[in-house]
């Protein structure tokens, strides 16, 4: 077998993530927006089925890590997943769409249900996914690259579902028809784009455990631990996405806006994550970490205080915004990674896929926990679907993209005093 990652694979891998992101970031951008003016379900309802759904799923995470840990197969010990997933992720994402004709109480029964089985496939597709990157290599700076490139690649993902799908559903009529085939269109092309993973990735270290691993190696990985509680408190900076949908259709009153201003994002996300492998070269990753929370926080409270009036300055920190994230989002799985050597070095124990089920839990908990404050915020502040809002309904989703985002780049620096894995700089 040989012992480095090949061109095929490397692509392989990276569009899996392209298509996988072109399924997840449909859904977790526009399905909040899609249940309170489509499904008519009451916001506060809405934030609450978003927290309750997906602290429920957040759950099963490092329960299926540990399962992968425990339980490899002959065939390998991510790679049966990875295989599996494609077909669910389809019809599960398009199902979520789908919301029938019937009263109040059932249709929030539907999304319940319809929502947490999707959530639950993306745990199956993501821990496995991510796992992987630890797994197929052991030398870190071709890690850095492999997971730089995949983020690139689920950027333009993302792109393509913050871009396109506003276009395809005004087009499409705006209704729960247009949603839908918009639903299959992104579940068809990302599903497919996922199933290459399974077909060409090779798994090639392999854990030499004395013992499985279990939950209490989770919480003995300290930078681990505090890694991810750094990404638990920017969790109000990780919905900017769905608040910046409400922001498009209420506050600029067009929700087509939302394409120009999520693709800038995005745009600057992708250049972040270019130039990050150029960065790590001078700087360490705590290092470029916490710089990447400080220029969050510049951005996002100086457009609070001057306001979204002016196109061109709403246009300037959404950029500085995107570098931000992109640079804090390829930082943290190469992060992941690292605290998986570390804790191996120490202990004997290789515990990848728990510990990127950790990351997806964390990951859900921060949506769990933004999203239900979108919803509770919008009911506090007299929102009403589909109407011209009045001031106090905009300030409240002006604050969703700017002063909380600000406060929880803040909040996310505290834990990095004490992340504690040294390394070297990556030549």
């Amino acid at each position: 077998m040989e012992t480095q990652i090949t061109r095929k694979e490397r692509w392989a891998f990276g569009l899996a993530g392209l298509g996988q992101n072109m399924v997840y970031n449909y859904t977790t951008a526009y399905i909040m927006v899609f249940y309170t003016d489509v499904a008519l379900i009451a916001p506060i309802a809405v934030g609450t089925l978003m927290l309750v759904a997906r602290v429920f799923d957040a759950i099963n995470d490092p329960i299926l890590g540990n399962y992968i840990d425990r339980h490899p197969s002959p065939k390998g010990k991510l790679i049966p997943y990875l295989k599996a997933i494609p077909i669910p992720m389809f019809v599960i994402s398009v199902l979520v769409y789908f919301v029938p004709d019937m009263s109040p109480a059932l249709r929030l029964l539907y999304a319940y249900v319809s929502f947490i089985l999707w959530d639950l496939m993306y745990t199956v597709s993501d821990v496995p996914y991510w796992g992987l990157s630890v797994t197929i290599t052991a030398d870190p700076k071709e890690r850095l690259s492999l997971i730089s490139l995949a983020r690139i690649l689920c950027n333009v993902g993302w792109a393509v579902s913050i871009v396109l799908a506003p276009l395809l559903i005004k087009l499409w009529g705006g209704g729960q028809q247009a949603y839908l085939l918009t639903a299959v269109l992104m579940a068809s092309v990302g599903s497919l784009l996922f199933s290459l993973v399974g077909r060409h990735a090779k798994e090639r270290i392999q854990a030499n455990n004395q013992e499985p691993s279990s939950f209490k190696n989770l919480l003995q990985n300290k930078a681990l631990v505090v890694l991810q509680s750094s990404r638990i408190l920017q969790a109000f900076r990780m919905v900017i996405a769905t608040a910046g949908l409400y922001f498009a259709k209420y506050n600029l009153q067009d929700e087509a806006q939302f394409s120009l201003l999520g693709g800038l994002l995005i745009l600057a996300m992708i250049l972040a994550m270019f130039v990050t492998p150029k960065l790590k070269q001078h700087f360490t990753k705590k290092t470029l970490y916490q710089a990447s929370l400080v220029l969050g926080f510049f951005a996002h409270i100086t457009l609070y205080f001057l306001g979204y009036q002016n196109a061109w300055v709403n246009y300037a920190f959404l950029f500085i915004m995107g570098l931000s994230l992109g640079l804090n989002d390829v930082l943290t799985y190469t992060m992941v990674g690292d605290c998986v050597d570390a804790y191996e070095q120490k202990s004997g124990l290789r515990t990848e896929g728990l510990s990127f089920a950790f990351h997806t839990f964390t990951t859900k908990l921060q949506s769990a926990f933004g999203l239900f404050f979108i919803g509770f915020l919008l009911d506090q502040s007299g929102f009403i679907e589909n109407t011209l809002q009045q001031p106090k309904a905009m300030a409240a989703i002006f604050s969703l993209i700017t002063l909380y985002p600000a406060i929880a780049s803040l909040l996310g620096m505290i834990p990095m005093a004490w992340y504690d894995i040294k390394e070297k700089r990556t030549q």
